[in-house]
């Protein structure tokens, strides 16, 4: 270390109060979350009242901003996908002597899938609305495979759910960044797509009860049948579309 230079402390938490400004604009109202890149917090944008959502990365997770940098690209170049929040800017802010990445975009009302999924009887969703939901997941995720591009971190904790009248508006938070995309990387969306939808149905204690339509779609979450049944996130939509029930709607 040089002379005269001081080692900052890693910050591993960030703990903004509210009230706390984050930039010139933005006021800080609550924490919505925390991962391993960082923190989430709703803010309140001072002149228009708007509220948005801000994450700020540590610094030791996004070393000359590169993951937030990319993080912001991928989402702007996603920006016609629904199912993807609306990234609005960059900010870069002092917390402790330290420069801290922070990217302001759209607030989403919804709540957490795995939290929605808690509520429900059995802490399950029967399999007729868990099929609503697979639906809504794959359109979403198709629309950013046919961008070239690929989620990689697909699980209850990363979708937001709101239900509005008889559908679902689904939102995907949190992409994680394995470089450039890859057929593999779009296979693991589907792979994670086909679990998601296994642990709304109550994961492997409900899993031999469930109507053999089903099953087909899970098929035991043996990686090599569900993509050979389910080549592209495409393939998985289009059957969601045109199987026929021949069991009981549960």
């Amino acid at each position: 270390m040089a002379r005269g230079t001081t080692r900052l402390k890693r910050l591993d938490d960030i703990d903004l109060q509210p009230g706390r400004k984050i930039g010139p604009r933005y006021v800080v109202e609550r924490l919505l979350g925390y991962g391993y890149e960082g923190e989430v917090y709703q803010i309140r944008e001072v002149p228009t009242g708007i509220r948005r959502a801000a994450k700020l990365y540590y610094p030791h997770r996004n070393p000359k901003d590169r993951s937030s940098i990319r993080h912001a690209q991928k989402l702007n170049s996603l920006r016609h996908c629904p199912i993807v929040l609306q990234f609005h800017h960059f900010e870069q802010i002092t917390i402790k002597k330290q420069r801290v990445g922070c990217l302001i975009s759209e607030l989403c009302s919804g709540m957490p899938l795995e939290h929605w999924i808690k509520q429900h009887t059995g802490k399950r969703i029967r399999p007729f609305r868990a099929l609503m939901v697979l639906y809504h997941l794959a359109r979403g995720i198709e629309a950013i495979h046919a961008l070239r591009e690929y989620h990689a971190d697909v699980h209850t904790e990363n979708i937001l759910i709101q239900p509005i009248g008889v559908r679902f508006e689904l939102k995907l938070i949190d992409f994680y960044d394995w470089g450039r995309m890859t057929r593999y990387k779009q296979q693991m969306d589907i792979l994670d797509t086909v679990r998601v939808f296994y642990d709304c149905l109550g994961g492997a204690k409900h899993y031999s009860a469930q109507p053999p339509e089903v099953r087909y779609i899970c098929a035991g979450l043996k990686r090599g049948l569900i993509l050979s049944r389910f080549p592209t996130m495409s393939a998985l939509r289009q059957h969601l579309e045109q199987f026929e029930w021949r069991s009981t709607l549960a």
